[in-house]
């Protein structure tokens, strides 16, 4: 196995995922699988884990250095390896390996899955074993951009939930409503304008209802200057924050928000809900994992109205509150705990399971 990844040691989506994939074939060494090995190419250096079965090298940045991977490993026969392939933007340095008999598969993640792919990515898909998405939202947006996919088989296999550092003693007694994620002037869609405009609102119904924002990014003073003129004391803004204090949010909050538009599938979601924390999320993605009314609220992005009443609903009905927490927990273990995610990777591969 070789697996091609931007990156596997960050905090983003796409590292969760390679990590997530590296350890279910580690645990196939030895029975389906000769041997792993990761290429990355943003990594500065091995992340510490996973690191029991497999090989990996960085280009740390470098483009034709990646490339060079691939061209110095195609010099035999690859009839019997297979190349992972998690970012469509990576399918080139694929091609020598594919031309060599190897078998290709591709991850489509997200947004950057749901553009019209350039020539070359195209053709090197076209020649994919087995193309995979991490939901179904992301497999109509991915045929709507590339029509000429449209009858193309696309497997749909969800991330497990990561895993959470021990969170912090410290408790935050104060109820309050929290939201993370990176704040980009071209992720505006994740929904922190609209949460902003709608909190005053909410504090007009819960006087002491507060919302955290955690995470940062190019758009956050423009983000603390709108908070700061609109609702000054409801908003705080915690920056980017270790595991363990990020555990103790999730841990204290009445509720997780983000009622973004456009996510590929939505990892933080499952982070509240393995800290049993109902969340609030605009319909897409998200309803593969909430389900709307048991372990969470689903509302429609583009009404103020539906996400202000869930906000109140949430803080101020406990019992409600309660049994949505119980069973956001519940269905994590149940559907996105790390079995399952093991299953689903070893059935879209074809290996053997258990």
């Amino acid at each position: 196995m070789i697996v091609l990844t931007p990156l596997m040691g960050g905090a983003d989506g796409i590292s969760e995922m390679t990590r997530q994939w590296v350890h279910v074939l580690e645990s196939h060494v030895g029975r389906d699988i000769e041997s792993v090995d990761v290429w990355s190419l943003d990594d500065d250096a091995r992340p510490e884990t996973p690191a029991v079965a497999t090989g990996f090298r960085t280009a740390r940045g470098g483009r034709l250095r990646f490339s060079s991977f691939a061209v110095s490993h195609a010099g035999g026969d690859l009839t019997g390896t297979l190349v992972v392939v998690m970012h469509l933007q990576l399918l080139p340095v694929a091609l020598p390996l594919v031309l060599r008999g190897a078998r290709l598969v591709v991850i489509l993640m997200g947004i950057e899955a749901w553009k019209a792919l350039r020539p070359l990515e195209s053709a090197v898909l076209q020649r994919a074993w087995k193309i995979v998405a991490i939901s179904a939202h992301t497999v109509e947006r991915f045929r709507r951009a590339n029509p000429s996919f449209a009858e193309t088989p696309i497997a749909v296999c969800a991330p497990g939930a990561p895993r959470m550092a021990s969170p912090a003693v410290d408790h935050i007694d104060s109820p309050y409503a929290l939201i993370v994620g990176r704040m980009s002037a071209t992720e505006r869609y994740k929904g922190h304008d609209a949460l902003i405009e709608i909190w005053p609102r909410v504090r007009a119904a819960v006087a002491d209802a507060r919302l955290i924002v955690a995470g940062d990014g190019d758009d956050t003073a423009r983000l603390r200057q709108k908070a700061a003129a609109i609702c000054a004391d409801g908003i705080a803004f915690v920056g980017r924050v270790d595991a363990a204090r990020l555990a103790a949010l999730y841990r204290d909050a009445r509720c997780f928000v983000m009622p973004s538009t456009d996510e590929g599938f939505g990892l933080v979601y499952l982070e509240a809900m393995t800290a049993s924390v109902p969340c609030v999320a605009a319909r897409g993605a998200a309803e593969e994992i909430i389900t709307d009314g048991h372990d969470g609220l689903i509302v429609d992005a583009a009404d103020p109205d539906a996400l202000v009443d869930a906000m109140v609903r949430l803080f101020r009905d406990s019992p409600l509150r309660a049994r949505m927490a119980a069973a956001a927990g519940e269905r994590v273990r149940a559907q996105f705990g790390a079995a399952a995610m093991a299953g689903r990777v070893s059935q879209v591969l074809e290996l053997t399971h258990g």
